[in-house]
């Protein structure tokens, strides 16, 4: 049995997965789930996504620890492995997104990540609807999830696309970010995720 059948077996077998804000002292597992992803993706695909920090190594901690200061950064737990991460903002990138789209009141995520032992059985797109309709308790009138993907991954454009998103636009910002390919679904109307549990985070 390989080791992608094993994980999706035991991720099968698992119905307590937990999930709590992320803060600065959990710099270090954020970085390492995106460190993580960014080998495979070196590795197994045909992408330059996170082939190095953009637009620096600094850059990209100084950007990942604001999110976390903000309280904007989710860690997704089995028991007490860290297995996901994902980010959260309300506002849309102003050179990615139009004032016309961002008047429309959405859930922006960033950095989404499962750890790979755990993919192929539903848990991150399970994680996408949590993080929606978390971001969309805190604005009244939400109606969108909406995602910025590098522009050259075009397997994790399909995998978006599964998950029923719509191509939005692909745009380029003044600094060149290399994550220009947008997409867009309506938030669902309800949880239809079964095994994520949000627990308050330990002081």
């Amino acid at each position: 049995m390989d080791t992608d059948t094993r994980a999706r077996r035991r991720s099968r077998a698992r119905t307590d997965f937990h999930i709590r804000t992320a803060g600065p002292d959990d710099l270090d597992i954020v970085l390492g789930l995106i460190d993580q992803a960014a080998e495979w993706l070196r590795t197994e695909k045909n992408t330059t996504q996170w082939a190095r920090p953009w637009p620096s190594p600094d850059d990209r901690t100084k950007r990942v620890y604001e999110a976390l200061l903000d309280g904007e950064t989710w860690l997704l737990f089995d028991r007490e492995r860290p297995i996901g991460t994902v980010s959260i903002k309300l506002i849309g990138h102003e050179e990615l997104w139009t004032p016309e789209e961002r008047r429309t009141e959405a859930v922006y995520l960033h950095r989404l990540v499962i750890d790979r032992e755990y993919a192929g059985d539903g848990l991150g797109a399970e994680l996408i609807d949590w993080a929606a309709l978390k971001g969309a308790s805190q604005q009244r009138n939400t109606e969108l999830i909406r995602i910025d993907v590098w522009t050259d991954n075009a397997d994790l454009h399909a995998y978006y696309r599964r998950q029923g998103f719509q191509d939005v636009a692909v745009r380029q910002t003044s600094d060149n970010t290399p994550s220009g390919a947008l997409f867009q679904k309506p938030v669902p109307p309800a949880a239809p995720f079964r095994r994520i549990t949000e627990h308050t985070r330990r002081r």
